[in-house]
């Protein structure tokens, strides 16, 4: 589509053309940002905490992000909004084009683009350090190892048909709160995900408290973002719910002036005077808008009929745990439904609780063989689990109270492939939770492989509860 006058445009960050200067001038504004006084709202440690900071004491609208929320796209957009009007600002300060616009980067497109950008792992330029790199990061994420497909894909998540409900797009009704325990689709996969995995066990994008401090950050939640965009166009609505529409956020533009947006107020990106490069035209976008006030649909209830019967500990290795589906459970649930199979059949993954994101992904895998290859593992694989933000939710600030982590993924697609192919019988399961590794970029085929060295020593991941619901 040809952008409309004055639109800003944010561009793919590998595919811009040569001579482009987007990065160069973002480089630049970071270290203009960075200059300035660390109580100016637009200098960079400022915005960064917005996001969430361990410094002490606080100011205001530090450590606002809203994760495990039904807020959580709508929030980081607004962010990131404001924080592309001040760096637009800070490049004009420095001389560059008043038009600037934040890219976003694809890691879903695999290959090449599944690594971190090329100006962002040199440690100096041009003999000056540069203002893009971030040492702190996962260990080969800086040499240019890639992302596995299963982390960085959004397919799942656009695949989902509604925004809220369970292992839906976008999280559940949930209250405001810096990070609660009902994670949407996309927020787990890619989101999570890749914060996990491009920082590692120590590196500040795998913190929710540090993140927002590395430049990659927001080309990441520009790409969350467009990919909000996507599932919204045209086939899909957001919330209509006045809890959700109505809900306001405050932020500080690129003047230091304290602002806020309602969700219902960016839920049309062209009417924020941006867009992404080769989406579809305004016109086109028109369906994926719901009428303020309008409700969301109600779903029933999935009804659990099998769970582990203790907790399970993750180090950074491979573990299972195997459980029996309860018959009398199965029959009472589908005898309500009067059906003979469960129209949906879900995965949760409950009572999380860890001390520290110890920044692995672990592929989760139904009735994984012994000894699986990668190519055996990908036709069991059912999602992931990651751990950002368990700090958090485990001392959340303020008045709120600590609760655990949960991940819900919808598996009925798998179990019925796996049933066709007898290695589903309705009685027994056997849930596998295996790491998932950086693999070179031209090495797709690694995606489902164990990584190479596994450490085992990771700091410890607590599963309170793994359980099969009927729905």
């Amino acid at each position: 589509m040809t952008p409309q006058d004055g639109q800003h445009v944010r561009r793919n960050v590998w595919t811009l053309s040569s001579g482009d200067q987007t990065i160069d001038e973002y480089a630049k504004a970071v270290t203009v940002m960075k200059g300035r006084h660390p109580s100016d709202p637009t200098s960079w440690s400022y915005q960064a905490a917005i996001h969430g900071t361990h410094a002490t004491p606080t100011k205001p609208l530090w450590n606002g992000c809203q994760h495990g929320t039904w807020f959580f796209v709508a929030w980081h957009r607004m962010f990131i909004y404001y924080f592309e009007q001040i760096v637009r600002a800070a490049v004009a300060e420095a001389g560059g084009a008043s038009n600037w616009a934040l890219p976003y980067w694809n890691y879903g497109a695999g290959g090449q683009q599944a690594t971190i950008p090329l100006p962002f792992r040199e440690p100096t330029t041009n003999g000056e350090p540069n203002p893009l790199y971030v040492s702190q990061r996962a260990q080969g994420i800086n040499s240019g190892l890639a992302l596995p497909p299963p982390v960085a894909s959004p397919a799942h998540a656009l695949s989902r048909p509604n925004f809220t409900g369970t292992a839906q797009f976008g999280g559940g009704v949930t209250p405001v709160q810096q990070f609660s325990g009902s994670t949407g689709r996309l927020e787990q996969t890619p989101h999570n995900d890749v914060h996990s995995t491009v920082g590692g066990r120590s590196g500040w994008m795998a913190d929710i408290d540090q993140a927002a401090e590395d430049p990659i950050f927001w080309l990441h939640h520009a790409n969350i973002d467009r990919i909000w965009f996507l599932w919204a166009s045209p086939a899909h609505r957001d919330p209509g719910d006045t809890r959700w529409t109505g809900q306001r956020f405050s932020f500080f533009d690129a003047q230091g002036s304290r602002v806020e947006k309602t969700c219902a107020d960016v839920r049309d990106i062209n009417q924020l005077g941006y867009t992404y490069e080769g989406v579809p035209a305004p016109e086109e976008q028109e369906a994926a808008m719901t009428t303020p006030g309008e409700p969301d649909d109600e779903e029933a209830a999935p009804e659990l009929v099998g769970a582990s019967d203790a907790p399970l500990q993750l180090v950074g290795s491979p573990a299972q745990v195997a459980f029996q589906i309860d018959a009398k459970a199965t029959a009472a649930v589908l005898g309500d439904a009067g059906v003979t199979e469960p129209g949906h059949i879900y995965l949760n993954v409950e009572d999380i609780d860890a001390e520290h994101n110890p920044g692995t992904v672990y592929g989760v895998y139904i009735n994984l063989p012994e000894g699986a290859s990668a190519q055996t593992a990908e036709a069991h694989y059912a999602g992931n689990v990651s751990f950002f933000g368990a700090e958090r939710a485990r001392n959340p600030r303020g008045d709120e109270h600590a609760h655990s982590l949960r991940v819900t993924l919808e598996v009925t697609e798998l179990v019925h492939e796996l049933a066709a192919a007898g290695q589903w019988d309705g009685q027994h399961v056997n849930i596998t939770f295996r790491p998932l590794g950086l693999i070179p970029a031209d090495r797709p085929d690694l995606a489902h492989a164990l990584p190479d060295t596994i450490s085992g020593s990771d700091p410890p991941v607590t599963i309170g509860r793994v359980s099969i619901f009927y729905g």
